[in-house]
């Protein structure tokens, strides 16, 4: 009884505060808000039809203290269809074991303004009331560009995930605004699928400078659990080798500050 008390709390708190499996760098520098950005590496987490209009071959590498990582390879370069590849691995609470996951993502364009993806991916690990458990889902995801302004809408588990892993079914629609290819403003929510109102507003701004460095700096919030977080970021930007910083505050007492670092080599 004491287990499935256990269980039922943990499943009911998922239901509240469900999450994507890994937040990379660059969306945990910009408040969560990326959804309806073009990005790299990154959109195998945020939304699988980000890389739509890259042409790239990218390496990527985020590191997290003290044992959560992810890598991953991306190529929009080689052919029509782009795709990418990443494994990640990510400390859940004080359990020693960690939870790992393995992506594939495919993305392309349907016109000139409009881009599609889909990632499959597979979860192995604890799941919150610490039982081993495996998950095997998709994603999908829209991304649209028009002049300075870019939206996106992606669907997380679209097979129904797992609440007990903190892997519900939910989406996550956003818009990304720039200026001069210089000045950037991100909004996204996050909603639960069943649901009409989000559980989480995000916001980000980036300043990309012409010598060779963007700062980055984000806020977003899940108003009905009562959390707020503040983050922000730095790069190094180069034609080949990249470097990232990333942090986010939370304002929770008792909540730990998280440091995020990476790397991107485009080939």
């Amino acid at each position: 009884m004491r287990t499935l008390l256990k269980v039922g709390i943990f499943v009911l708190s998922g239901l509240a505060t469900a999450s994507p499996e890994f937040v990379p760098l660059q969306e945990k520098a910009q408040g969560g808000a990326l959804a309806g950005a073009s990005q790299l590496n990154d959109s195998l987490y945020t939304n699988p039809a980000g890389s739509s209009f890259t042409q790239v071959y990218a390496l990527d590498g985020i590191f997290q203290m003290p044992k959560t990582f992810a890598v991953s390879v991306l190529d929009t370069r080689t052919s029509g269809m782009g795709g990418a590849l990443g494994y990640f691995r990510k400390q859940v609470g004080s359990y020693e074991q960690p939870l790992q996951g393995a992506k594939l993502g495919l993305c392309g364009k349907v016109s000139d303004s409009i881009g599609f993806g889909v990632a499959g991916k597979m979860l192995w690990g604890p799941n919150l009331a610490g039982d081993y458990t495996k998950l095997n889902d998709i994603d999908t995801g829209l991304l649209g560009t028009y002049s300075f302004l870019q939206f996106g809408v992606a669907l997380r588990n679209t097979l129904g995930g797992d609440v007990s892993m903190d892997q519900g079914r939910e989406w996550t629609a956003g818009a990304r605004a720039g200026w001069e290819d210089t000045l950037y403003l991100s909004v996204a929510t996050v909603s639960h699928w069943e649901a009409v109102s989000p559980y989480q507003y995000g916001a980000g701004v980036e300043y990309v400078s012409p010598y060779y460095f963007s700062l980055k700096a984000g806020y977003r919030t899940q108003p009905r659990v009562g959390q707020n977080f503040w983050s922000a970021g730095f790069s190094f930007l180069s034609p080949r080798l990249s470097l990232h910083y990333a942090v986010e505050f939370p304002q929770q007492a008792g909540s730990k500050t998280e440091h995020l670092l990476g790397v991107t080599l485009l080939m």
